[in-house]
């Protein structure tokens, strides 16, 4: 198994999970502090303008991640994360597109397009790597 790949795939997982955690994170204090938004540049404005609900469930999968990725810094749990995570994003990318607000989420254009990005692309790279590892499971067999 190419250690390259191994290592692209924890560096995307790193940087998704940790920019999902700052992300919601920096939301949530927009949202705490109303003056915030005021003050900051529009594209900071646009970048943590979610609702508060959706802010959480950039926290949860972050926290839920990074911690997976520091406590288990093997192939098999980086592509677990990716599978799941893949999976996940990639049905709110399509709900999002096909029911308004679902579940009150406030997904628009610009989430919607994220969500069907990261989500299909974390979803490829985690079956590449389930892949990889039963392919090389059936060779040492």
């Amino acid at each position: 198994m190419s250690a390259r790949f191994d290592s692209v795939l924890r560096w995307y997982l790193w940087v998704l999970m940790g920019g999902l955690l700052v992300q919601g994170l920096g939301s949530l204090m927009f949202r705490l502090a109303p003056a915030l938004p005021a003050a900051a540049p529009y594209l900071v404005r646009g970048a943590l303008g979610i609702d508060r609900w959706h802010a959480w469930i950039h926290i949860v999968w972050g926290t839920a991640g990074v911690v997976l990725l520091a406590v288990q810094p093997t192939l098999r749990a980086a592509a677990r994360l990716a599978l799941v995570f893949g999976v996940f994003y990639t049905a709110l990318g399509l709900l999002g597109v096909i029911v308004y607000h679902p579940l009150g989420l406030e997904l628009d254009w610009f989430e919607n397009a994220f969500h069907l990005t990261a989500g299909p692309l974390t979803l490829l790279l985690g079956l590449v790597a389930a892949r990889r590892m039963a392919t090389k499971r059936a060779l040492a067999a």
